[in-house]
C-alpha cells in the first residue's frame, strides 16, 4: 500500500507542476459543468474533471481536497478498470463506481482523453447522480477538446 501511496504522490505532483496548461476558457466551460452538475443534484457533493494522464482540469470540491491527489488516483482507477473490462472481453468501461459507507465516488470516461468523478452523500440513491454525472460526461465529450 505504501508504494501505491509513492506513486499517487509522484503523479500528484506532476499534476500540480501542469495546473496552468489549460486554458482559461476551457477551465471556465468545464466549471460551469461542474457547477451545473452540483448545484443540479443535492446528493453530489463534490465533481472534478481530470485529463486520463492524471492531470486535473476543473474541480468542485470541499475544502482539503486535493484535486491533484484525486486526479491522479480516478485515473489510475479508470486506467485499472479499463484494462480489467478489456482482459475479460467485456466492452468498454462505462464507469467505475466505489460505495462505502460515508458516501460514493463515481468515475466516468468523458471523451476520450478526459474521465469525470464525481463524489456523493452518504445513503445516496445512486440512480439520480449517476444520471446527471453521465449526462455531464456527455456535455464535457461535446465540447471536443483535444489534448496533445
Amino acid at each position: 500500500m505504501e508504494s501505491i501511496s509513492k506513486i499517487i504522490d509522484k503523479v500528484s505532483d506532476e499534476s500540480a507542476s501542469h495546473s496552468n496548461d489549460v486554458s482559461r476558457v476551457i477551465q471556465k466551460k468545464l466549471t460551469y459543468i461542474l457547477s451545473n452538475l452540483t448545484s443540479g443534484c443535492n446528493e453530489i457533493t463534490n465533481a472534478m474533471i481530470s485529463s486520463s494522464d492524471g492531470i486535473a482540469w476543473a474541480s468542485y470540491l470541499n475544502e482539503g481536497l486535493d484535486q491533484h491527489r484525486f486526479a491522479a488516483m480516478s485515473s489510475a482507477l479508470l486506467a485499472l478498470s479499463d484494462n480489467l473490462i478489456t482482459e475479460t472481453n467485456k466492452g468498454k468501461t462505462k464507469n467505475v463506481i466505489l460505495e462505502s459507507s460515508e458516501g460514493n465516488v463515481f468515475v466516468m470516461h468523458a471523451g476520450s482523453n478526459l474521465l469525470l468523478t464525481v463524489f456523493t452523500k452518504s445513503g445516496a440513491n445512486l440512480g439520480m447522480p449517476l444520471a446527471h454525472a453521465k449526462k455531464a460526461s456527455e456535455e464535457i465529450e461535446n465540447l471536443n477538446i483535444n489534448i496533445i
